[in-house]
């Protein structure tokens, strides 16, 4: 397949596009001029320069392309509205994936049929959800907070275990974190695109660990440093979820296979190995 990935430099599209790479697909990544993509371009991906405003100018460049990934959000004033702008015109070209998250489920249980009840900070996703869905051949997938590879989120606390500092944690730390893997998530991707699946997904595995625990798995000689959960993403992550992937694993094919506490070890080797300078 000719798949067309915005993201791909990023911490999720880059473990997308390797994995698609992987199952022998072709790739063109939507770059920003200033992004590193030394390893898109090793694995033969066709490089567009641009970012989301980009995409009104590039409609010849999206025919003859068998999926669309949207996996990019910008940082700067006007996100909201570019991440709009790739939703509209890449739901419109073809079988379309929109990368979402379960903080629009807010706290407490659910799953993929659950009623949104979504975070201030993501108070703007559902919508670009139902864009994207009424073009009836669009897939949304919401993962948990991703982990592994050079971490995300999670970054901070290998780093001050590596440098044997105290581990920041939000708030009290009894609340709990839905989670994935970051390679069990690009196989979750690489799952839907292929199968061409269309409707609600969530990308959430086994991890039931407080986000306390996780910590202490992280570092067990550590110590925990709890702050103040300031602003709205502070609010995220003192986010107490329990969120369930029971559909999207049958429908998929699709099986986790880690969970936090059990990938400690993994998690040190590439959070390591991504220190490396490239060669």
């Amino acid at each position: 397949m000719r798949i067309f990935l915005t993201g791909a430099t990023g911490y999720i599209g880059a473990a997308v596009a390797a994995a698609l790479h992987d199952r022998g697909h072709e790739i063109t990544a939507l770059v920003r001029p200033e992004s590193e993509a030394r390893d898109l371009r090793e694995r033969g991906a066709v490089i567009v320069a641009g970012d989301l405003r980009s995409l009104p100018d590039l409609s010849d460049t999206l025919k003859g392309h068998d999926a669309f990934v949207h996996a990019a959000f910008g940082r700067t004033r006007d996100a909201v509205a570019d991440d709009k702008t790739a939703v509209d015109i890449l739901s419109r070209a073809g079988f379309f994936l929109f990368t979402s998250g379960v903080w629009v489920l807010g706290p407490g249980n659910s799953n993929e049929l659950s009623k949104l009840n979504p975070i201030p900070l993501v108070a703007w996703r559902p919508a670009h959800e139902q864009i994207a869905l009424a073009s009836g051949k669009s897939a949304v997938l919401r993962p948990g907070c991703v982990y592994g590879g050079k971490q995300s989120v999670l970054a901070g606390w290998f780093a001050a275990a590596d440098q044997r500092k105290p581990l920041p944690v939000a708030g009290a730390g009894n609340n709990r974190w839905a989670m994935v893997n970051l390679h069990d998530l690009a196989d979750c991707y690489v799952r839907i695109i292929e199968q061409r699946a269309t409707g609600i997904f969530h990308g959430v595995d086994d991890t039931h660990a407080t986000v306390n625990e996780c910590a202490r798995a992280a570092a067990p000689s550590g110590r925990i440093e709890h702050l103040p959960a300031e602003g709205p993403y502070g609010q995220a992550l003192t986010l107490d979820q329990n969120v369930s992937s029971e559909a999207t694993r049958p429908k998929l094919g699709w099986t986790p296979r880690r969970t936090f506490t059990t990938s400690i070890e993994e998690q040190w080797r590439e959070w390591r190995e991504a220190l490396q300078p490239a060669t």
